[in-house]
């Protein structure tokens, strides 16, 4: 809420607090004000008006959130970011220049700042609107920062975050030489388009192989959207064949798509990208994906959440076996388990 003077007051403004005079109700607080409620003001030399801001009729955690000063610093210096990010990668591809490992990694450091924790990155990222021009930038330095914190959780070594942290710079690079409107076309791919696309590992590889990155880092440039059952690409490797930094950024590149929004859809919801996560888990390795996906679906615990009828319910327990699928509660105290409704379906998180 802000104080407005009463010749600042406009109809259609919000009363945030009661307007007294001599110890009486003269407004009450939530009254939209009119005209003439500001000329009774004036009647009554009201000179000051608290009036009710965007924020303040926030009801849900993440209405709340997206008018929080921390989400507003993030955005800012995620748009900062981008721009630098954007600004070494272009300088670098053009070639003369050696890898930009200690800017990227800058960049990071930069905003990590920003968060506390690999959960509050998720609920920023779900609120943050990619910019529509930018979306492969947009989309690796969003998968270094998740990259960043899936190594905090797994506990890796140094080395081994840092390294994963630049792959997650470095592994879309590839992409810069497909046309745009292919990587982002809304629709489903003929196969001549996929063909082109599944290209791009291949592509970055070269680009990186000569400019001193590590091998692991190449390794994870070319191995990224290989899938431990052999569905994956380039090469189409299997299990231990595909190194362990390209595992993890397989999950990482998969959670980082399906956590942001574009241009003909929402975001998805961490519940529902969990979902699709445990369906394919075959794809994924499955000692570094279950306690990921674990640690993710515990923070929902508690948020509020929409289903595809349009009812709003609680998390309330979850089912070890299959975290996508709570029990919920509502404000009636009734008691929903999804698992047992396969026609229900979560939409939103609120």
């Amino acid at each position: 809420m802000k104080a407005v003077a009463r010749m600042e007051l406009t109809p259609g403004m919000t009363l945030g607090d009661d307007i007294i005079w001599q110890d009486k109700v003269l407004i009450p607080a939530g009254t939209v004000l009119t005209a003439q409620h500001i000329a009774t003001m004036k009647h009554y030399s009201i000179m000051l008006a608290t009036i009710m801001e965007d924020a303040d009729f926030a009801t849900t955690h993440y209405e709340k959130l997206r008018f929080s000063e921390d989400f507003k610093l993030f955005e800012q210096k995620h748009a900062q970011c981008l721009a630098a990010y954007k600004k070494v990668i272009l300088t670098f591809t053009s070639g003369g220049c050696p890898a930009p490992n200690q800017e990227l990694l800058n960049i990071y450091n930069e905003m990590r700042a920003t968060y506390p924790n690999g959960l509050k990155l998720l609920d920023f990222l779900y609120n943050l609107m990619p910019n529509e021009d930018e979306l492969t930038f947009n989309h690796c330095l969003n998968s270094a920062l998740i990259a960043g914190f899936i190594a905090e959780w797994s506990d890796m070594d140094q080395n081994g975050k840092l390294e994963l942290i630049l792959s997650g710079f470095y592994y879309d690079i590839g992409k810069l030489q497909l046309p745009y409107h292919l990587l982002w076309k809304p629709g489903k791919l003929t196969k001549e388009e996929f063909d082109l696309v599944m290209t791009h590992p291949m592509i970055g590889w070269n680009m990186l192989r000569n400019t001193g990155i590590s091998s692991n880092i190449l390794d994870t440039v070319l191995n990224h959207h290989e899938r431990m059952d052999g569905s994956g690409y380039p090469r189409f490797l299997k299990g231990e064949q595909i190194g362990i930094l390209s595992r993890y950024m397989a999950i990482a590149d998969t959670y980082t798509a399906m956590a942001s929004p574009r241009p003909h859809r929402d975001a998805f919801t961490p519940l529902q990208i969990i979902e699709i996560l445990e369906r394919d888990i075959s794809k994924y390795d499955a000692v570094l994906l279950v306690p990921l996906i674990k640690r993710i679906a515990e923070a929902q615990v508690g948020s509020t959440i929409k289903l595809n009828d349009d009812s709003v319910w609680d998390v309330f327990i979850l089912h070890q076996n299959r975290f996508s699928r709570p029990i919920l509660k509502n404000k009636n105290q009734e008691i929903l388990d999804l698992a047992e409704h396969p026609e229900l379906s979560i939409t939103k998180m609120m």
